[in-house]
């Protein structure tokens, strides 16, 4: 099977995990998603009245003076947090698509920032790895959760249970009969 990395995203974090296939299936059960770094925006998570003033205007220090509505610009900013972030998150995706040695890469996000992925994406140098992308957010879900709504979709296959009434400690050769 093609070695699969899979990144679960939002604007806050980025989780990056691979599918790891046991040696004997049936034993061990079918194939699990392993996590294995993770990456945080601590600015897309810092709340509004953080980063921006409360106060409009010159006038704001006087009851009777002039207050004139100025533009603080939060849009652009949050525009330039997530497009650094992007950045980051793509940079930090090639080195750990390369580690792995992948050929294929599930990228899970929320709708907007899968759209800024996928512009960046185009002149990034993930050149040869199959990418498959799933517009849904799923970053704050437990492993077994994302695997089976990736397989729902289509892009993992599912997890199951290993058959019962054997017992192999890990790294134990099967006995023969």
């Amino acid at each position: 099977m093609v070695r699969t990395c899979i990144i679960v995203a939002d604007g806050a974090r980025a989780r990056f995990m691979t599918l790891e296939i046991p040696i004997e299936p049936s034993i061990d059960g079918g194939a699990r998603l392993v996590e294995h770094d993770d990456l945080v925006n601590p600015e897309a998570e810092a709340p509004e009245r953080g980063l921006f003033s409360d106060r409009m205007g010159r006038g704001h220090a006087s009851g009777s003076g002039a207050a004139h509505a100025v533009d603080d610009h939060r849009e652009q900013h949050q525009q330039e947090v997530e497009r650094r972030f992007v950045r980051r998150l793509l940079e930090r995706a090639e080195r750990f698509v390369g580690e792995q040695g992948a050929r294929r890469l599930v990228l899970v996000s929320e709708a907007r920032l899968l759209g800024a992925l996928r512009t960046q994406l185009v002149d990034h140098r993930l050149r040869g790895v199959e990418v498959l992308e799933l517009a849904e957010n799923l970053t704050r879900r437990a492993l077994g959760e994302i695997q089976a709504k990736l397989a729902a979709r289509g892009a993992l296959p599912a997890a199951r249970a290993p058959d019962l009434g054997v017992f192999r400690p890990r790294g134990q050769a099967p006995a023969t009969r």
